[in-house]
C-alpha cells in the first residue's frame, strides 16, 4: 500500500510532521514501512511560465517559436504543440534545470535557439500519451511547479501482514497514525440524500451466500472525460494508471475507503437487473483484460440475470466496461465471502486490487457511505445525476463482545496501564467499549471483525498502540519444575556423537519436497502432498532421508570434495495409515575411509556401512540382522535390508552409478547411501543387563572353509551354524575370508569362518570340540553347502 502524505492529509491533521516521523510511528504500532520515496524526485527547476508571444518557425511550419516569461527571465522555446497562445499559463524547465535527473540544456532546431521545455502530462506519467503541452489554471509567473501542483509529497510505502486489511485504504492507514499520535481521524463527508429501498428500475438478487451484501445505484448523464489533475495525480503517486473519469474515482474511492467497486455501462449490459450466482462448470467469461477464464461452481458471477458481468470481486467483463460513450452508470458496492475469492484467484492465478482487499475481508457495515462518496464525486466530476434509489439486499450479523479483563492486559503485557490509557487506545481504534467488573465488553468494528475475535487479540492492539519499546525489559521467572531432556533426545545427542566420531559430518536440509525428484529416482515410492503448497519445489513431505543426502553429495561432488561421509536426523512422512511420521537417520558415504592420513590407502565399500550400523544399534543394545532387498535405484548384490527381530529397521547399500550420474552428475566412485527408522529401532531397545562374563579358562579355535553356494546368504549360513551348535560351547563365529574366482566352483563363494568355543568350568578337550564340528559338517551339508579340499 503506498500513502501519499498530502493525501493523508485529508483524514488527519499531521501538522509539520515529517515522512520520516510518521513512518516511525507506523512502525512501532507494528506496520512496516518498507521505504520512502518521492515520486517526481527527477524533476528540478520546473517553474510557472507565461507565453508572451507566439510565431510559426522560420522553415517548419509543424513548429513554433515561443517566448515565455519566467519571472527571472525570458525564454525563448521551440514546441510543436501548434495549438499553444500567447497569455496561456504552463509548465516550463529552464535551461539548467534537471527532468528525469539529467539537465536542460540549450537546443537548436533548424536555426532557432530553445532555451528549455515545456512540460506535459505524459512527461509526468500522469497520461499515457499527450497530444498537448500542460496548460495551468492557476498559480504565479516564476513559481515553483512542484510546490504548486504538491508534486513534492513524500509516498510512503508500507508492507501488511495478510490479516491487516483495514488498512488497505487511506482511511485505514489514517486510523493508525491517529491512534499512535493521538490525533482524530476523519473521513470526508457526503452531502447527497439517496433514498434506501425498494426501486421500480433497478433490481438486485443474491442466489448465493458467498455473497453476503450487494448495494448498487443508477446515474443517469455522466460524461466521460479525463480526470482533473489532482485526482490523477494522487492515483499515480498510489501506483494506478489514470484511465478516465468513471474508472479513475472507482479506484479513487476503492483507495481511500478501501472497498473496493464497480462501474457498469448500463447500456451495454442491457438490463438494470442484477442477479449474483455461483458460475456453472464450464462456463467462459472473457475480463477486462482480455483474457478467458473457465469457471466452475465455486466461481461468483454477477450477471444481468443471464449473462455473466463479472466475476464477482476480482474482475468486470470485457461487455461491461466503461468507453467513451458510457452515459448511464449502474455502480456497486459488494461485500463477499473471503475465502470463495481468495479460491477464485488462486485457482485462475489473478490477482487485482480488488481481490488482494476482498480476500481479506473488508468493512461490511460501510457500503451505503461508499456509493454515496461514489455518487457525490460522480456528481462533481462527471455531470452524472441520481437517477435511483439505493437497493441494498443482504443481511450481515454484528460483531459478538469480547470480554477484556484488566489483570490479563496486566499479564500478557508486563505491565499496568491505566483504565483511561486502554480505554483511548481501543476507542480510538474505533472499538466500541462498555465498563464490566474488573474489565470492558469490546465490540470490534466491522472492519477488524475479521482478525480480532480473542481477548488476546485487543491486548496486543493496546500493546502496539501503547508501544512495545515503552514497556521495560523484564526477563521472565521461571520456577525449577523442569524434569529433564526426553530419553529418546538423549540417545539422538549420543547417536550424533557416534556419527561424528566415525567421521560424518551432519547437514539439514528441508522436509519438503518437489515430487519430480522423487519420481526421478523411483517412481513407486508414495508421498503426503501438501494442500497449498508455496511452490512445486516445496509440494509434498519427503517420503525418506536419502533424497536430501543424494543432493548434498552432488553439490559436494561438483565442487571436488569427494571424500564424503555426511548424516541428518529428521522427520519422514507416509500416507500410510498409522505410519504419517517417523524419526529417521539418513546417511551418504563415498571416497576414501580416511582422508586426511596419506597412508591409508582404503575406501569407502560396504563392510565399512556395515560395522558402522552394527556400532549404531549397539547404543539401542540390539543387533542387527541383514537381508538381501532389489530396488531399482541400488546397485544389485549391494544392497541389504536391516532387520531388527524381524521387523525391517531401514535400508543400505550402493546408489545406481547410471542415476547417480545422470541424475546427480557423480561420475565416478560408489557412493552408499541409508536410512534407519530410529522410531521403530528405539521402541525395541533392550536396557544394558550387566556386564559379559570373562571364561578363566582358553578358548578354542577352529577354522573352516566352505564352498556356499549363490543362493545362500551368509546370514542363513551363520544361522545354520549357530542352530547345530545350540547347547554347545560354542561362542562366537566370524568371517575370515570371502573369495569367488580362479579354483572356486561356478555358482559357489568361498567363505572362511573362525569358530571360537570357550567353557567357565573347565579346559575343553579336542573330542569335545571335534564333536561339535561334526555337527555344523553335517547341518551345512544339508543345506548345499560343500567343504572345500
Amino acid at each position: 500500500m503506498r500513502v501519499c502524505l498530502e493525501w493523508l492529509g485529508d483524514f488527519i491533521d499531521i501538522g509539520d510532521r515529517s515522512a520520516d516521523s510518521i513512518s516511525r510511528s507506523l512502525s512501532l504500532s507494528g506496520t512496516e514501512v518498507e521505504r520512502i520515496e518521492y515520486p517526481w524526485a527527477g524533476l528540478e527547476g520546473a517553474v510557472v511560465g507565461m507565453i508572451e508571444s507566439v510565431s510559426v518557425h522560420p522553415t517548419s511550419e509543424r513548429l513554433l517559436v515561443t517566448v515565455a516569461n519566467t519571472g527571472e527571465r525570458r525564454l525563448s522555446i521551440v514546441t510543436s504543440d501548434t495549438t499553444v497562445k500567447a497569455g496561456e499559463m504552463v509548465a516550463v524547465l529552464p535551461e539548467g534545470s534537471l527532468f528525469d535527473g539529467k539537465a536542460i540544456t540549450t537546443r537548436e532546431f533548424s536555426g532557432v535557439k530553445s532555451e528549455g521545455m515545456f512540460l506535459s502530462l505524459q512527461e509526468l506519467e500522469i497520461e499515457d500519451k499527450s497530444l498537448h503541452i500542460m496548460r495551468l489554471e492557476h498559480g504565479k509567473v516564476g513559481e515553483d511547479l512542484k510546490s504548486l501542483l504538491r508534486l513534492d509529497s513524500p509516498v510512503i510505502e508500507v508492507e501488511l501482514t495478510a490479516n491487516r486489511g483495514d488498512c488497505l485504504s487511506m482511511i485505514g492507514l489514517a486510523r493508525e497514525v491517529g491512534a499512535v499520535l493521538g490525533l482524530k481521524t476523519r473521513r470526508p463527508a457526503v452531502e447527497n440524500d439517496i433514498d434506501t429501498g425498494e426501486d421500480p428500475v433497478l433490481k438486485v438478487a443474491i442466489d448465493d451466500p458467498g455473497c453476503r451484501r450487494y448495494s448498487a445505484l443508477l446515474l443517469d448523464d455522466v460524461k466521460i472525460a479525463s480526470s482533473p489533475f489532482w485526482l490523477k495525480r494522487r492515483l499515480v503517486a498510489a501506483g494506478l494508471r489514470p484511465i478516465n473519469n468513471v474508472v479513475d474515482i472507482t479506484n479513487y474511492v476503492m483507495l481511500e475507503t478501501g472497498h473496493p467497486v464497480h462501474a457498469f455501462d448500463v447500456d451495454r449490459i442491457g438490463s438494470t437487473k442484477i442477479l449474483v450466482r455461483k458460475a456453472k462448470n464450464g462456463e467462459e467469461l472473457e475480463l477486462l483484460d482480455g483474457r478467458k477464464v473457465g469457471l466452475n461452481e465455486s466461481d461468483l458471477l454477477i450477471t444481468n440475470g443471464e449473462t455473466p458481468l463479472a466475476l464477482a470481486g476480482i474482475m468486470g467483463g470485457e461487455d461491461s466496461g466503461i468507453d467513451s460513450t458510457t452515459n448511464r452508470v449502474l455502480l456497486e458496492v459488494a461485500v463477499f465471502d473471503p475465502v470463495r475469492i481468495r479460491k477464485t484467484a488462486r485457482r485462475l492465478g489473478i490477482s487485482t486490487d480488488s481481490s488482494y482487499r476482498f480476500e481479506r475481508g473488508v468493512d461490511y457495515t460501510d457500503s451505503i457511505y461508499v456509493l454515496k462518496r461514489l455518487a457525490g464525486l460522480m456528481e462533481e466530476l462527471c455531470g452524472g445525476r441520481v437517477a435511483s434509489k439505493i437497493v441494498d439486499v443482504g443481511l450481515i450479523e454484528n460483531p459478538k463482545g469480547i470480554l477484556l479483563r484488566k489483570t490479563f492486559v496486566t499479564e500478557r503485557l508486563g505491565k499496568e496501564l491505566l483504565d483511561g490509557e486502554i480505554e483511548r487506545i481501543l476507542t480510538s481504534l474505533e472499538f466500541g467499549i462498555e465498563r464490566r467488573d474488573g474489565g470492558w465488553k469490546v465490540t470490534p468494528p466491522a472492519f477488524r471483525a475479521y482478525d480480532t475475535t480473542q481477548e488476546v487479540d485487543l491486548v496486543e492492539e493496546i500493546g502496539r498502540i501503547y508501544g512495545y519499546d515503552r514497556i521495560d525489559d523484564e526477563l521472565p521467572r521461571i520456577l525449577p519444575v523442569s524434569i529433564g531432556v526426553p530419553g529418546y533426545l538423549k540417545r539422538q545427542r549420543k547417536l550424533k556423537e557416534l556419527m561424528v566420531a566415525n567421521g560424518f559430518d551432519e547437514i539439514v536440509s528441508y522436509s519438503f519436497m518437489n515430487p519430480d525428484e522423487i519420481r526421478k529416482v523411483d517412481e513407486e515410492i508414495s508421498c503426503v502432498a501438501l494442500q497449498n503448497p508455496l511452490s512445486m519445489d516445496m509440494a509434498v513431505m519427503r517420503p525418506s532421508m536419502i533424497f536430501g543426502m543424494l543432493s548434498a553429495a552432488s553439490y559436494n561432488f561438483r565442487r571436488q570434495n569427494r571424500d564424503l561421509k555426511l548424516f541428518e536426523i529428521g522427520s519422514i512422512f507416509s500416507p500410510e495409515p498409522g505410519r504419517r511420521e517417523n524419526t529417521a537417520l539418513g546417511f551418504a558415504a563415498m571416497g576414501r575411509e580416511n582422508p586426511l592420513d596419506f597412508s591409508d590407502k582404503r575406501a569407502i565399500d560396504f563392510f565399512t556401512v556395515k560395522g558402522m550400523i552394527e556400532e549404531l544399534f549397539s547404543l539401542f543394545g540390539a543387533y542387527p540382522q541383514f537381508g538381501q532387498i532389489s530396488r531399482r535405484w541400488l546397485e544389485q548384490g549391494k544392497a541389504v535390508s536391516v532387520m531388527i527381530d524381524g521387523r525391517e529397521a531401514g535400508f543400505f547399500g550402493a546408489f545406481s552409478r547410471g542415476l547417480a550420474d545422470s541424475l546427480y552428475d557423480i561420475k565416478s566412485g560408489e557412493l552408499y547411501v541409508g536410512e534407519l527408522n530410529l522410531t521403530l529401532i528405539d521402541s525395541m531397545r533392550r536396557e544394558f543387563t550387566g556386564s559379559r562374563r570373562i571364561s578363566p579358562f582358553p578358548r578354542v579355535s577352529r577354522d573352516l572353509s566352505f564352498l556356499v553356494p549363490y543362493s545362500l546368504t551368509y546370514s542363513e549360513l551363520e544361522g545354520i551354524i549357530e542352530s547345530s551348535l545350540e547347547g554347545t560351547s560354542f561362542s562366537e563365529i566370524r568371517v575370515s575370508d570371502i573369495y569367488r574366482g580362479k579354483g572356486v566352483e561356478q555358482g559357489y563363494t568361498s567363505v572362511t569362518v573362525t569358530l571360537e568355543f570357550e567353557s567357565y568350568e573347565r579346559t575343553l578337550t579336542d573330542d569335545e570340540v571335534n564333536d561339535c564340528m561334526a555337527k555344523v559338517l553335517d547341518m551345512t551339508s544339508r543345506a548345499g553347502v560343500k567343504l572345500r579340499g
